[in-house]
């Protein structure tokens, strides 16, 4: 008898046990999240990861796409040759590539990183990449305002896949002409469409890039204050 194809959600709970069994003894916290800037759900293997993900590679506008699942990259130091899984390889809207790799700890300018370090600059440079290095001291500060983005991520999760036109076109309009404002004044404007709709199309234009979405001062609500950039 042939056994019945694993459903979507049976497969998808394989791949984050698979996963989870993966990093051994670690008991840092597995994260599954989806990307509107890639279209993909990724899973992340730490705290840390998410973090970065949020803030450097989701929000960030300068970001165009990522690929945070990316082949081993072969480097070279003066003893041996090592073999490293870079944590994301970003593409920029200048047309730039970043190679990045978080670590635990503080431990950038310690001896016993700088080998390695040297080897994936050297590698990095040799594909015309920047190769950036993130540790506690560079996401500690980034915390607050990366969970208050899981809100407005959250929104615009929610209508993954759903194009919306006419109410995009709406809400861009009214985005345009106002220049600025907070989240309240175009949920007014917008009230002939599901407001739950209009928020996760602010959220991905804010992802996009089309508006600046200011979460440093506060949580995502209705008197959160945005620009549009176009």
């Amino acid at each position: 008898m042939t056994k019945p194809k694993a459903s979507l959600k049976s497969s998808l709970r394989k791949t984050v046990i698979g996963a989870y069994r993966a990093r051994g003894k670690g008991k840092s916290n597995l994260w599954l999240v989806t990307s509107i800037k890639t279209n993909h759900d990724w899973i992340l293997p730490s705290d840390r990861q998410l973090v970065h993900w949020i803030y450097y590679l989701e929000t960030n506008q300068d970001v165009i796409d990522f690929d945070l699942a990316p082949e081993p990259i072969l480097s070279h130091d003066d003893n041996e040759v090592r073999s490293t899984e870079l944590d994301a390889i970003v593409n920029l809207k200048n047309k730039h590539q970043e190679w990045h790799e978080v670590k635990a700890g503080k431990g950038k300018d310690d001896a016993t990183n700088r080998s390695q370090f040297l080897a994936q600059a050297a590698a990095s440079s040799k594909n015309q990449a920047s190769y950036l290095r993130f540790d506690d001291d560079d996401l500690k500060s980034k915390v607050k305002v990366s969970m208050r983005w899981l809100k407005p991520i959250s929104f615009a999760s929610a209508i993954k896949g759903q194009e919306h036109l006419q109410c995009r076109t709406a809400l861009v309009m009214h985005l345009k002409n106002l220049k600025s404002g907070n989240i309240r004044q175009i949920l007014d404007l917008m009230t002939e469409y599901d407001l739950n709709v209009v928020i996760g199309l602010i959220s991905r234009l804010a992802i996009e890039g089309i508006i600046n979405l200011d979460l440093n001062k506060c949580t995502f609500g209705l008197l959160s204050p945005w620009k549009y950039h176009g």
